[in-house]
């Protein structure tokens, strides 16, 4: 399959060992193979190089292929990682020529020694307000390509989590007429997943109203551990499901609970408070499943679990996110109360798979 071109060369995926995609430059006259690069595939990693969310390459060598060539591959690399809400593209020059580490500050790489002498990253996080926060855009696509894809479940570009944990699914920003293909499989008839504002529905599909919300973020939030706050584990997650039953906070699964660290306030046994995280894009951590029971509230309860779990995001070099529905005023006042500053993004619509 021809996934793209440059000059005279066209890309080709090839079969490649597990954890890595090989793409094969081929001159598009003579058909010769002019070189090939491998690349870790989605939520997978060639080395321990790599941190989460990062791409790592095993780039050609240079002096064999050529720098049009080497060029290519590695722009074509980056599109790819770009397009997965990837935090960067890492790869390691050691013994290789000076020619190559020219090319990769030409492509906007830096060195990052921090990981070794020659270690060079392309940094994709970058938004357009010059934050580190574009994975946000597409946070659901960014923490399954990446801290958690564990959970991930996949057909092609489209990846959801597994149906036990949580329903957010990762779509492309521009999907193809095979990406809603591949979403249908893998969804089901009759489910529901978020997109992108750009996104053109095909036949059958159709969006529902009243979506989408405010996603807030927490640079400024630094949270403080609360002496009273339980740490919750799976023998919780009954205590967990009756709880959000009744507070409805927004979906919680069976197996949510090992997305991240959940905490708690029980009174006479009985669990009356609960806040945790969920999404995990690179850097990031959203707080989620914040509840209170009804004959609790106006005790702050809220705010001190949010503060505690935001305080564990920050200690492990994180920073806090959240998200809330439109017609959640009331929990945005707090947030906003607490620190926390509504973000701009492209829109979310949510759509049914026909």
């Amino acid at each position: 399959m021809t996934i793209g071109t440059h000059a005279a060369v066209d890309l080709h995926d090839i079969e490649a060992p597990d954890g890595a995609e090989r793409i094969e430059a081929v001159d598009a006259e003579t058909r010769a193979v002019l070189g090939t690069i491998d690349a870790a595939a989605p939520g997978e990693r060639l080395t321990r190089l790599a941190a989460p969310g990062e791409v790592d390459v095993v780039a050609p060598d240079i002096a064999v292929v050529g720098a049009d060539v080497t060029r290519t591959l590695l722009e074509n690399v980056v599109v790819r990682a770009t397009a997965r809400y990837a935090s960067g593209v890492i790869l390691d020059t050691a013994g290789a020529s000076d020619g190559l580490r020219l090319l990769l500050r030409e492509l906007g790489f830096r060195p990052e020694t921090s990981r070794g002498p020659a270690v060079f990253i392309r940094d994709l996080t970058l938004a357009a307000d010059g934050t580190r926060s574009r994975v946000l855009d597409n946070p659901a696509l960014a923490s399954l390509n990446g801290h958690h894809a564990r959970f991930a479940e996949r057909r092609g570009e489209i990846v959801r989590y597994q149906p036990d944990v949580s329903p957010w699914t990762g779509f492309p920003d521009a999907p193809t007429a095979i990406d809603w293909v591949d979403a249908a499989a893998l969804l089901g008839s009759g489910a529901f997943a978020g997109v992108g504002a750009g996104a053109t529905l095909p036949e059958g599909w159709t969006e529902l109203e009243g979506g989408g919300g405010f996603q807030l973020t927490g640079e400024a939030v630094e949270g403080r551990p609360d002496p009273e706050a339980v740490e919750l584990t799976p023998d919780d997650v009954p205590d967990i499901l009756d709880l959000v039953a009744h507070a409805k906070p927004g979906p919680y699964l069976p197996r949510t609970i090992e997305l991240g660290r959940y905490v708690g306030f029980r009174e006479d046994g009985r669990l009356i408070a609960l806040a945790g995280e969920r999404l995990h894009p690179p850097g990031w951590t959203e707080i989620s499943a914040v509840s209170t029971d009804a004959q609790h509230r106006g005790r702050g309860l809220a705010t001190r679990l949010v503060l505690d779990v935001v305080h564990g995001i920050r200690q492990r070099g994180d920073l806090p996110l959240l998200h809330a529905a439109a017609t959640n005023t009331g929990a945005v006042r707090l947030y906003e109360h607490l620190g926390f500053r509504q973000r701009k993004r492209p829109a979310l619509r949510f759509v049914r798979v026909p």
